[in-house]
């Protein structure tokens, strides 16, 4: 996970060949080439940013420029040391990095206790077999500035001291009961999150924008979980839950934004995570809306003991190559 936070800003001339990089204590002044989605940097003025700092100015570049592809022109690539494997080089000296490579550069936004994979270890659940599965640290999991936002973005662990209170309040808020069904007490919800901590395939999350908590994401491995005999899941794929809390971050086209969080999240943490699943209400229209309009797929109905759900899944390939984080 990078070092370098702060918020870089962007901007463009009227004709797109000068980009402004501007952050609380740097400016660089770059000279741009290319049309749509595929942009050469020719020219680099200003102090050279440290190497774990030249990522977080890319993903402005790709975020705020929609680029598919970006290329450094020989005498800027030699500026740098452009040693992991996602970089391209060509015989010019130019190099070059896609988009759907880049965003997979687990580093850049895992903290370093989530980066080690855990070995292929296979272990049994009930009757399902399935690999042994990681446990998460407390502290900061993920983290990365989203230029759309202006905002830091970061996911860490529920935890009962700390979020037992929201957990509560976001709970009893009647859009969220609708759907979730957990209108209980502070006391019986702060068992229900003590024992989602405990549980080897519950992975509770909290979502933050700029340190604020936005809301509660719970994941977990599809083969062992009930929406297992419901989907054709592989051994590494993951479903999720989404409940955005706080009212200030719902609606104002906020959502994609939370769901492309979490999927970019839960694809990093284990390249071998090919699908994602989710089983929403069928009767919740909103969240079936927004996921018609990002990666996921839409699938048919189906009944779970307590309700009738509509399953949902979303591809590692598609999200990488056409997700606009």
């Amino acid at each position: 996970m990078t070092t370098d936070h702060h918020k870089t800003r962007l901007r463009l001339t009227e004709d797109g060949r000068q980009a402004l990089l501007e952050s609380a204590e740097q400016t660089w002044q770059l000279t741009l080439t290319g049309e749509g989605r595929d942009r050469t940097i020719t020219d680099w003025e200003g102090t050279e940013p440290e190497t774990d700092a030249l990522y977080p100015l890319i993903d402005v570049l790709l975020s705020r420029l929609q680029l598919d592809t970006l290329t450094l022109a020989a005498p800027v690539a030699a500026r740098w040391s452009l040693t992991h494997p996602a970089w391209e080089h060509h015989d010019d000296g130019s190099a070059r990095l896609q988009r759907a490579a880049f965003y997979q550069m687990r580093e850049l936004w895992l903290s370093h206790d989530m980066q080690p994979l855990i070995p292929e270890i296979w272990t049994q659940t009930g009757e399902v077999p399935h690999p042994r599965r990681p446990s998460l640290p407390d502290g900061i999991l993920y983290r990365r500035y989203h230029p759309g936002l202006d905002q830091v973005l970061e996911l860490r662990q529920a935890r009962v001291d700390e979020d037992g209170e929201r957990f509560h309040r976001w709970q009893n808020l009647p859009r969220v009961s609708r759907f979730w069904e957990y209108p209980f007490s502070r006391e019986r919800l702060d068992q229900m999150l003590a024992d989602r901590r405990a549980d080897p395939n519950s992975f509770p999350l909290i979502l933050l924008a700029d340190g604020d908590p936005v809301g509660y994401f719970e994941t977990y491995y599809v083969p062992e979980d009930r929406l297992g005999p419901y989907c054709n899941a592989g051994p590494f794929d993951q479903g999720m839950h989404v409940l955005v809390g706080e009212e200030r971050y719902c609606g104002k086209g906020q959502a994609p934004v939370w769901i492309n969080t979490l999927t970019h999240y839960l694809f990093l943490t284990d390249p071998r995570t090919r699908t994602l699943y989710g089983e929403p209400d069928a009767a919740n229209q909103a969240m079936l809306k927004q996921a018609e309009n990002l990666t996921w797929r839409i699938h048919e109905a189906f009944d779970f003991p307590h309700k009738r759900a509509r399953l949902v899944s979303a591809d590692r390939h598609p999200f990488f190559t056409n997700a606009r984080l």
